[in-house]
């Protein structure tokens, strides 16, 4: 009677520490290669078969592409009517060897964390959320930033995976979702951060700027990003006079060091400049 208490015991036990490790993320779960995804714990449905949705997106990373160094804002969402509570899991994999493609930085230390997993020969960073961490009702979108690699190192996944939870304190009747987006090296690089080829004026500035272009062109597009490559600000321009044009700075700027990015679909440029009170 004694053994079988015991047994009983800790086979409750191991129900006990599994639930508590799943309330956590876990590494190394987004499908990637080499990887399971979380159905692998979270019975009872396949993956991407209920009526919800995972998604990956970016403020301030246009046409998916890279620029070595810069900082990124990553935002995925998992969606599903109904659902009281959401996890995921986040990579970024070099498509050459699989392995990491630049590093993470936590924005929101409350639901989100870094965890790293073994897989084929080399750790793997991973983003996950921490216990409760997407607590609310339908939807849930996590945030956090991603550096891009000093050099170009080619082409890079990121992969995600996503639970929508019923919260009942078990691994059963969740829905697993799934997705990856391809990122590419910038076509420009590296010359998107050469300064020199516009011009800024005022600077610093208080209530707008004027940019000075190169050569002369009938439209562009401009985004105004603060220093953690965060985008503030963004529209098109129609430059009546070829190679200038201004742009208003909005009041809710504050003070501080902004970049302001141009591109006509082909080349880009940035350059550096200060907004000061008027």
């Amino acid at each position: 009677m004694k053994k079988l208490f015991t047994l009983i015991f800790f086979a409750i036990a191991g129900l006990v520490v599994a639930d508590i490790l799943n309330e956590q993320g876990q590494a190394v779960a987004t499908g990637s290669p080499g990887e399971f995804d979380c159905t692998s714990c979270h019975t009872g449905n396949n993956v991407n078969s209920g009526t919800g949705s995972i998604s990956i997106s970016s403020p301030n990373m246009p046409n998916w592409q890279y620029v070595p160094g810069q900082v990124y804002q990553i935002d995925v969402t998992v969606a599903q009517t109904g659902a009281p509570l959401f996890g995921f899991g986040f990579e970024a994999l070099r498509t050459s060897n699989n392995t990491n493609g630049g590093t993470f930085q936590i924005t929101n230390t409350s639901s989100t964390f870094l965890k790293t997993g073994f897989i084929n020969g080399s750790n793997r960073t991973n983003v996950v959320h921490k216990k409760n961490g997407g607590l609310s009702n339908d939807s849930h979108t996590f945030s956090f930033n991603w550096t891009a690699p000093a050099t170009n190192i080619g082409n890079i996944i990121f992969y995600s995976a996503g639970n929508a939870a019923n919260n009942q304190g078990d691994t059963l009747g969740d829905f697993i979702y799934k997705t990856q987006q391809l990122i590419t090296p910038s076509i420009t690089g590296i010359n998107e951060i050469q300064s020199s080829a516009i011009s800024v004026y005022p600077n610093p500035a208080t209530d707008f700027i004027n940019v000075a272009l190169p050569e002369s062109q009938t439209e562009t597009s401009y985004s105004i990003l603060d220093l953690s490559g965060k985008i503030v600000d963004q529209g098109k321009m129609v430059i009546p006079q070829g190679k200038s044009f201004s742009v208003n700075l909005s009041q809710s700027l504050k003070e501080g060091i902004y970049f302001i990015e141009v591109s006509n679909g082909v080349d880009s440029y940035k350059h550096k400049f200060v907004k000061i009170k008027n």
